[in-house]
């Protein structure tokens, strides 16, 4: 599937503790971060996307991590094979609103070569709605950008391949920009600033842009992987896509948490009492107390289990479930036909992912970051198998996967 399209996932921090005790929910050492945690390909025996990319935004954003990264490399920090590809850019959504970037080409370009990274991103200034007045400035901006990086990378000799970063308004827009780059020399160019676009206007532009891009320059979309248009934006003319809208809905999603090869189903939520926020928010009922709280919340988490080691019958689970979840929000919608699909059946024992065959129902239950996570990961390993079907013809289920940044929160 990789000559036809490559699918890179974001690094976001999404690491789990490989030995969390799920019985006792603690885990296995004093320190939770990346020291005592694995990412997703450590628990696969393989990677279940074909490259990564790393935002400096994100490598950056805390003293610690940026040690890390720069001290080791991308790769060695991110655990990955030396051939296993990571993309790097500026992560423009993080600085949105700011009048220019904050990194300088050169900056940018030492950047990338210090910390050994196979693909490096122009820095680019995102053209959205909020920034229209500006548009035009943004767009001549990120422009220059790209004829600066592409030629500072010449003269230094640099091995890794530049990408120029593309941004618009419009077909037109989009285009325009894209073929000046084509002049300047780039053979990859990446299309950003389209997340929050209708599939149909996204496909306007690529479409666009392909006319005025010759088939030997790839093309990338950043933030983009809705997967019932893929075979669509493949024939298209675009080699590679990058998201992580799978793995995040795992836990920003209520009804399409859990991902199957047959079709996603709700996640069985129980909060956990104490700690988070929303079995906090439980106190605001006058009939509860924190005792009263922790018995709701275990007597659910017993009958779950039970359940899924065949010890008690559905009815049982769903009531023990329902006892809990009718508290978890405010004006709570009934999770009722929801769980009983979820629990009736049992995706968890039919999937083939190690985490799955590893934890079983463990994964179903939506409850703090190691249990999350990891099902973000199954999400990833569904997701990614079906992408390869898909690019080969083939009709799959649509997981629901929303590639905005602003998804639906008030429904988790």
């Amino acid at each position: 599937h990789r000559k036809k399209l490559r699918y890179f996932i974001p690094e976001w921090d999404d690491l789990v503790d490989p030995d969390f005790d799920f019985l006792t929910d603690t885990h296995s050492g004093d320190d939770c971060g990346w020291t005592n945690a694995v990412y997703a390909h450590q628990l696969y025996s393989e990677p279940n996307y074909d490259g990564l990319l790393m935002s400096r935004a994100v490598a950056e954003k805390s003293k610690a991590k940026s040690l890390r990264v720069n001290a080791l490399g991308v790769h060695r920090m991110l655990r990955v094979p030396r051939d296993f590809p990571v993309m790097g850019d500026c992560g423009a959504f993080d600085y949105i609103m700011e009048e220019v970037p904050p990194y300088s080409t050169a900056d940018v370009l030492d950047y990338y070569t210090r910390l050994d990274f196979d693909f490096g991103v122009s820095v680019d200034h995102l053209i959205v709605s909020a920034t229209e007045e500006q548009r035009k400035f943004r767009y001549d901006l990120t422009i220059n950008n790209a004829a600066e990086f592409l030629k500072e990378h010449r003269k230094a000799d640099l091995k890794w391949e530049p990408i120029g970063a593309v941004q618009g308004w419009d077909p037109d827009s989009y285009a325009k920009a894209a073929a000046q780059y084509v002049k300047m020399g780039y053979r990859y160019i990446g299309l950003g600033g389209l997340v929050r676009s209708s599939t149909k206007d996204i496909l306007q532009i690529v479409r666009k842009v392909r006319e005025k891009v010759s088939l030997d320059v790839s093309i990338h979309l950043f933030g983009i992987a809705r997967l019932d248009f893929m075979k669509t934006f493949s024939d298209a003319g675009v080699q590679s896509v990058d998201s992580a809208s799978y793995l995040r809905q795992a836990w920003m999603r209520l009804h399409q948490s859990y991902a199957s090869m047959d079709g996603p189903y709700a996640a069985l939520r129980i909060p956990e009492a104490g700690k988070s926020f929303r079995a906090k928010h439980m106190l605001a009922h006058p009939e509860l107390t924190d005792a009263k709280i922790t018995k709701l919340e275990q007597s659910a988490l017993q009958a779950v289990r039970a359940y899924g080691a065949r010890k008690v019958s559905l009815q049982n689970a769903l009531d023990a479930l329902l006892d809990y979840d009718q508290f978890v929000t405010k004006e709570r919608v009934s999770m009722e036909p929801a769980y009983r699909r979820t629990l009736e059946d049992r995706p968890w024992e039919k999937c083939e992912c190690a985490i799955c065959k590893s934890q079983g129902i463990e994964v179903a239950i939506f409850r703090g970051n190691n249990r999350n996570r990891r099902r973000g990961f199954h999400n990833t390993w569904v997701f990614y198998r079906l992408l390869q079907r898909i690019l080969n013809g083939e009709t799959v289920p649509f997981l629901h996967g929303d590639d905005s940044s602003q998804m639906n929160l008030s429904l988790a």
